[in-house]
């Protein structure tokens, strides 16, 4: 049985596939980003040989990947065609391309939301991932003697597959569970999988022929190469979005962004139950994101749906990504 749990809360939307009660996607939109298929309008700010960077009337910048005849300061309309993608050490801006019709209405993030839901499925109800988060949080799956660890790069994720006993029992647990996470996270672009090393070709074509029919249940087209005599193989999925461990972590390797500890920290005033003032304390970073100006409308929902005011401290000794204080009043 298949269900659809749909989790939305100020700034961030969520959502999971649920299979038999087992989480086996997540997707995540965040409304500080553009989104793939949203369309908006702006100016070419400055060409290159192959396009042009544009300056979205929200003041975030564009890349443009086709040529164009526009002089530099053009207005233009667009359309989102690859998310922004944060890696380690680094941030991707999202790509475009130019509106045939540029006086058709604008898509935006709600109606994509609620189209990306529904496709999912159709029975879609209100209930919380957050449990599905933790291993992406770890790092680690922990299968009995066998141990999947993983970690963000800037040219993929890397895998490394270790444990106790035969190396191709190993092997086949690890192939099963690294497809598994590849779906769950929603992985694309480049996946290096390092499986413990085995001399028999036969047993290395069984091993990719097992993470083959392990993926079978992921919609998303990927190719791949044979396992080599060194136990690595590679696997290659298209990348329109950031995975869910791009969005946790952005650019960061193995500590939640600025950015995600500011939407977890919303997410749980609006879920926070009494009447007393929220006081949030984080990291003087996050303090500062949440008390920006681009952050308020977010606050602003985050107060309503509390049903009480909120306070924001910053705390360079704040734990983990920081928390929420009911007063009592």
């Amino acid at each position: 049985m298949t269900d659809i749990y749909r989790d939305d809360a100020p700034g961030e939307r969520r959502a999971a596939v649920v299979e038999n009660g087992n989480i086996v996607e997540i997707h995540i939109q965040r409304d500080a980003s553009w989104a793939l298929g949203e369309c908006g309008v702006g100016r070419i700010d400055r060409k290159t040989p192959s396009g042009a960077y544009v300056v979205a009337d929200d003041g975030s910048t564009l890349l443009l990947r086709s040529k164009i005849n526009q002089p530099d300061g053009a207005r233009i309309s667009f359309e989102v065609t690859r998310e922004a993608i944060a890696e380690p050490g680094r941030h991707k801006p999202p790509e475009i391309s130019l509106r045939d019709s540029p006086h058709d209405p604008l898509i935006g993030k709600d109606a994509l939301w609620d189209a990306r839901v529904a496709s999912l499925g159709q029975s879609v109800m209100n209930a919380s991932i957050a449990d599905g988060f933790d291993v992406a949080i770890a790092g680690e799956s922990q299968l009995g003697d066998v141990s999947i660890s993983f970690q963000r790069t800037k040219a993929g994720l890397v895998f490394d597959i270790d444990g106790i006993g035969d190396a191709f029992a190993i092997n086949m647990v690890a192939a099963t569970e690294v497809a598994r996470l590849l779906r769950l996270y929603q992985v694309g672009a480049m996946a290096l999988i390092d499986f413990v090393s085995m001399e028999s070709k036969a047993q290395r074509t069984q091993i990719a022929e097992a993470f083959d029919a392990a993926s079978l249940a992921d919609p998303r087209p990927f190719e791949r190469t044979a396992i080599n005599g060194y136990g690595m193989m590679q696997v290659v999925r298209a990348r329109p979005r950031p995975s869910v461990l791009d969005q946790l972590f952005g650019t960061r390797i193995a500590a939640l962004s600025d950015e995600t500890q500011g939407y977890w920290l919303l997410r749980a005033v609006a879920q926070s139950t009494g009447f007393g003032t929220r006081t949030v304390t984080a990291q003087p970073d996050v303090a500062t994101l949440l008390q920006s100006e681009r952050w308020a409308a977010w606050r602003g929902q985050a107060v309503r749906l509390a049903g009480a005011d909120m306070v924001v401290v910053a705390d360079e000794k704040a734990a983990g990504y920081g928390h929420v204080h009911v007063a009592q009043s």
